[in-house]
């Protein structure tokens, strides 16, 4: 008697706020543990059958099992990988829309003057998915052997290198080379990796950076000759060639990382199991044997880890731009 006598001196503001915990503790977290109910779109920014794609489809056959719904892969290429990050910034935070990106999440704001998202603001991170380690490879004609050699000629006369294109890791990584070293390095830009190895293995270019695995087979051949991989670890792929910090010539290690992101604005549920899901599925021996084979590198770290990889790298490529002068687009 006393409890009913209790509620009924209850205001009106006191049974909103009964109703509202009653409905917050009922219902949404049934709706989150429904979650997913239908298949989930993850949008990759790349045309198919490149890096970012390749690694997406592996890890999203993996992940819709572990989910029990079809994770659809929907390649959005154009711009420099804007538009599919600005799609799924704009997209409803349900969790049914997610984004598949690489390091364009943290060059693009440093390389373009107006985005219509934000890398640290729209998404937060899900899973770091792999690696591609990158190479700096040079004509076997340029009479060097060394990183060190390398730089030390550069400070002589100034040498051509080419990268997958304006803005891209490589581009930013040489110049990043130059500003510490002081060597005079001239950035030659191609549209794509395969272009750019080319010309350095025709002669046209002193070296190139970019990812090593489209390196290796003319590395084996003799017809370039690897100075050093630009990650903190060895390449399993070029495991005789230094690191950039063996060389002592940078102390900042690079690599296009590949990973899974969503909108911001995601239900904390429903954002805790995506994570889940993808630890779990991280840890798949056939996963990490597929990509292994497909030449990515794999280091395994948590959410949290992967957002500060970003930050870092965001920071890093902003000081770059700015201090090399390179024009903003």
């Amino acid at each position: 008697m006393q409890s009913h006598c209790a509620l009924r001196g209850l205001g009106r503001r006191h049974w909103l706020a009964l109703a509202a915990l009653t409905l917050v503790g009922g219902h949404a977290p049934l709706r989150a543990q429904a979650w997913p109910e239908r298949p989930i779109k993850m949008i990759v920014p790349f045309p198919p059958g490149g890096g970012a794609d390749n690694a997406a489809r592996f890890f999203g056959e993996k992940l819709g099992t572990a989910l029990g719904q079809p994770v659809v892969i929907d390649n959005r290429p154009g711009a420099s990988g804007n538009i599919g990050a600005e799609l799924v910034a704009r997209a409803p935070a349900d969790g049914y829309t997610l984004l598949f990106a690489n390091e364009f999440l943290a060059t693009n704001p440093a390389v373009f003057k107006a985005l219509r998202y934000d890398s640290l603001r729209d998404f937060v991170p899900v899973a770091r998915v792999a690696s591609s380690a990158s190479a700096i490879a040079v004509h076997p004609s340029l009479p060097v052997k060394t990183l060190q050699e390398l730089v030390a000629l550069g400070k002589t006369r100034t040498l051509n290198y080419g990268s997958p294109g304006v803005g891209t890791g490589p581009h930013l990584y040489g110049q990043l080379i130059a500003l510490n070293t002081g060597a005079k390095l001239n950035h030659v830009p191609y549209k794509g990796t395969a272009p750019a190895i080319t010309d350095a293995v025709g002669g046209q270019l002193d070296f190139v950076i970019s990812t090593a695995a489209p390196m290796v087979p003319h590395v084996q051949s003799g017809k370039l000759r690897a100075l050093a991989v630009t990650g903190a670890q060895r390449s399993d792929q070029l495991p005789e060639v230094p690191t950039v910090l063996e060389t002592r010539v940078v102390s900042d290690p690079y690599d296009v990382w590949y990973g899974l992101l969503s909108p911001a604005a995601v239900p904390a549920p429903v954002l805790e199991r995506l994570q889940q899901a993808s630890a779990q599925v991280m840890q798949d021996a056939d996963l990490r044997a597929r990509l292994q084979k497909a030449g990515y590198e794999l280091r395994t770290v948590s959410a949290a880890e992967f957002g500060t990889e970003i930050r870092r790298d965001l920071d890093r490529w902003t000081r770059v731009v700015q201090q090399a002068g390179i024009e903003r687009e």
